[in-house]
Parts: structure tokens; C-alpha cells; sequence
């Protein structure tokens, strides 16, 4: 149905990546999954990436010690959940002596799960969709559980503090928003900058040493001083971001899109718009007239839309673009 022939190689080329794209974001599967899924697409990533919600670096402050504490207790119950479901073997403790039972579990999945707790994508770091950030003159607002309650001192100076609000789990995800980027953002600066060297916390916790309690305490206040001062006021204008329920199919998609990564094959989820637009300054950088690329999307758009002789309508395979 298009006519690619008389166009030159790059541009071609562009347009036939336009058409598998107007297929992907009329009919494709990912249409079906509704809420904020259906207008999504594959496309090559560059602009979500400009899109990435940036932390707010006023936040950071105030919240370090809620996400120590909240990131190291996640820590510690998945590296416990592990060390439960890990298989026992039998070794003997000298050559020829009687053999005893041994966990399996090793200090690198202590360490797989310290470096995934800060990624939204993997299961030790789901927490992150579940948070929220509201001022102390909103408490009675709260849904969810406060991870660190007002003391009485900071309740009498009448001041307004940052408060770490954790919603349940399993439910509706929290849409990513700048929010979310700063508690992302801290939990890595804990890890990336803040712990002079993580084997102090990965190697107690490997060998069953640490409750949950003194794992808190080991990294939050003896390693890093994340706790060590008291908690300071926030600004009376300060920004809040609202908690933006979505469904939680989103979260699965990323994750699958992580694992596609890990194997070579990354790809990005993008909006429809965000897919016409890119695919429009291509076009008009290889040539095209903005109204010829308009033109051009729209004619394609409207022809693969309508399902060629035999076809059912809406059966239309999957399509997914390496980022580029």
C-alpha cells in the first residue's frame, strides 16, 4: 500500500519505520491494556529519556533517613526471604568427618539485591512505585502508613517537616513523577556515595548477623550519619506532587522491558505522541517538508488502519523497535 520507491534510501527508510509504527500505535496489543497503557508504544527512547522525571533536590534533605531506613529494611527482608527458599546442602566440615547442612545462599545475592533495591524494575525495588512525600500539614490526608512520625518537639515547634507516607502494597502503582525521582535519587546516593564500603553491610547480612533492627542501625547511623541529626523544617511553599494512582500492568511492562534489556535487546515504552513527534523531525531532517511528513503519517495512518482483504479486524501482530 505505500509508495517508497520514488523517495531517496534514508528517508525510505524513515517512512517505513513511520508505517510499523502507525500499525504499532493504531492496532497493536499494547491498545488493548488500557488506562495510560493505551496510547503507548516501542519507539527508539530518546525522547521519554529527555521526559525522565528529574529529583527535587530541596526534598533530598529532609527525607535521607526515612529512605535509609525504608531501603535497608527492604534489603534485609528480601535477603531473608532468599535465604529461606535457598536449598541446603550436605558438606563434609574435614576430609573423611561427618558432613552438616549448609545454606546454599552466597554473599553475591546478598549483593544482587543491595544493587536492586534503588531500580523501580526489579522486585527488590517495587517499594519505589509506593511512596509518597507530604508535608507534615497534611498528615490527616494520608492514606497510607507514616514510615516516621512527627516527635513531640518537632509537633510543638508548629514548624512544617517532610513526611514519608508508604502505601500498600500490591494495589495501584504511583504514576513516576519527580516525587518518585527523589526518593529513587536518595536511596542511590545512600548506596553510591554515602556508605564508605558496602561489604561492611554485605557480609554481616550474608552471614545472618544482622536483625532487621540493628541492619537500620548498622547503615543509617554507624556507617553514614543519614540519621544522626534531627529532622529539618520545609519551606511553607514548598511543591507537592500529587499521587497519581496507575495500574499496576505498567509496572509488569517495565519489567519485562528490563529483562529485554539485560538480554540485549533493549526497549523503551513511549507515548504516541512522543512516537509521531520524533518520527516527524526524522523525516523533516532527511528532507521532507513538515507538511509533507504530516501528510505522509496521516496517509499511512489511515491506510494500515484499515485491514487488508481477509484480515480480521484488530488482528495485528506485535511490533517492538530496538532502541537505537
Amino acid at each position: 500500500r505505500l509508495r517508497l520507491r520514488s523517495m531517496p534510501g534514508t528517508a525510505a527508510r524513515l517512512a517505513a519505520a513511520a508505517a510499523a509504527a502507525c500499525v504499532l500505535l493504531g492496532r497493536s496489543a499494547w491498545g488493548q491494556m488500557g488506562g495510560d497503557m493505551s496510547p503507548m508504544g516501542m519507539g527508539s527512547g530518546r525522547r521519554q529519556r529527555d521526559k525522565e522525571p528529574l529529583a527535587v533536590k530541596t526534598d533530598l534533605g529532609p527525607i535521607k533517613c526515612d529512605i535509609c531506613e525504608i531501603a535497608i529494611s527492604e534489603v534485609w527482608r528480601l535477603v531473608e526471604k532468599r535465604r529461606a527458599a535457598a536449598p541446603v546442602e550436605m558438606v563434609a566440615t574435614r576430609p573423611g568427618g561427618p558432613k552438616k547442612e549448609r545454606s546454599t545462599f552466597s554473599e553475591a545475592e546478598v549483593n544482587t539485591v543491595v544493587v536492586d533495591v534503588c531500580n523501580r524494575r526489579k522486585e527488590a525495588g517495587e517499594w519505589l512505585w509506593y511512596v509518597d512525600l507530604l508535608s507534615s500539614a497534611d498528615r490527616d490526608l494520608a492514606m497510607g502508613a507514616i514510615w516516621r512520625d512527627l516527635t513531640k518537639k518537632e509537633v510543638k515547634s508548629q514548624k512544617k517537616y517532610l513526611l514519608v507516607e508508604r502505601r500498600q502494597r500490591g494495589g495501584p502503582i504511583r504514576k513516576w513523577d519527580r516525587e518518585s525521582a527523589t526518593v529513587k535519587r536518595s536511596c542511590s546516593i545512600l548506596f553510591d556515595d554515602d556508605v564508605p564500603d558496602l561489604e561492611d553491610f554485605i557480609v554481616p547480612l550474608w552471614r545472618g548477623d544482622l536483625d532487621e533492627a540493628a541492619a537500620k542501625k548498622l547503615v543509617c547511623r554507624e556507617l553514614t550519619s543519614r540519621c544522626g541529626s534531627s529532622r529539618k523544617p520545609i519551606a511553607d511553599d514548598r511543591e507537592d506532587f500529587e499521587y497519581v494512582d496507575q495500574d499496576k500492568t505498567l509496572l509488569d511492562t517495565e519489567r519485562m522491558m528490563e529483562n529485554m534489556a539485560e538480554q540485549g535487546m533493549p526497549m523503551v515504552m513511549q507515548s504516541r505522541e512522543d512516537m509521531m513527534e520524533e518520527l516527524l523531525e526524522s523525516m523533516m531532517a532527511e528532507g521532507m517538508s513538515e507538511e509533507e511528513a504530516k501528510q505522509f503519517l496521516d496517509d499511512t495512518t489511515a491506510s494500515i488502519n484499515q485491514p487488508a482483504a481477509g484480515e480480521p479486524e484488530g488482528d495485528v501482530p506485535d511490533f517492538m523497535q530496538p532502541e537505537l
